[in-house]
C-alpha cells in the first residue's frame, strides 16, 4: 500500500500543473495530456503519447456505474456507453476523426478511492498514423478525452514542417 501511495503521489507531483478541480458531474477531474506537444511531420519515428487522466481529488470514494455491458463503441463517445475512457483527435476540419482513436472498457462500476489517479494512453508514431490511413498535415490538433462519456479538459498539440 505504501508503494502505491508513493507512486500516486509521484505521478500527481509530475503533472501537478495539470491537475484540475472536478470537471464532471460525478466529481472526478478528467483531462488529456500530449507529449511532445509540438512535432515535425517529417519526424515519423518519435512516439506521440496521448494520455487520458482521471483523478478523484476528494477525500471520499467515488463509484461510477458504467452503463455496460454491453459496451458501445462509436465514433462519438456517448454517455452510458459502458466505456472507461475514449480518446479522439480533432483538427480544424474534423472534430472527432483527424487521427487515431481508442476506447477502453471493462467494468460495470468504476471505483475511484479517495485521491486516486487512473490513466490510459495512446502511443503512436506518425508512421503508424499513416499506416492506419491518416495523413498528418502541418497545423493545430486537439486531443479530446472522455471518461465514461464525460468529456474532460482537452489538450492542443501541433504538427510543424
Amino acid at each position: 500500500m505504501r508503494c502505491a501511495f508513493v507512486a500516486i503521489l509521484a505521478l500527481l507531483c509530475a503533472c501537478g500543473d495539470s491537475v484540475i478541480g472536478p470537471n464532471t458531474d460525478v466529481g472526478l477531474s478528467v483531462w488529456t495530456e500530449v507529449s511532445p506537444p509540438i512535432l515535425s511531420i517529417r519526424d515519423t519515428t518519435t512516439v506521440l503519447h496521448i494520455r487520458l487522466i482521471v483523478v478523484n481529488t476528494t477525500d471520499h470514494e467515488i463509484r461510477v456505474v458504467s452503463g455496460g455491458p454491453p459496451y458501445v463503441f462509436t465514433n462519438d463517445p456517448l454517455p452510458h456507453s459502458g466505456l472507461w475512457g475514449s480518446l479522439r483527435i480533432a483538427s480544424e476540419n474534423n472534430p472527432l476523426n483527424a487521427g487515431p482513436a481508442v476506447d477502453w472498457w471493462g467494468h460495470s462500476v468504476y471505483v475511484f478511492p479517495a485521491h486516486d489517479i487512473q490513466w490510459d494512453e495512446l502511443a503512436e508514431t506518425l508512421n503508424e498514423w499513416k499506416a492506419h490511413g491518416w495523413q498528418p498535415k502541418v497545423g493545430n490538433y486537439v486531443a479530446r478525452g472522455w471518461f465514461n462519456g464525460r468529456e474532460g479538459k482537452n489538450k492542443p498539440f501541433y504538427f510543424v514542417p
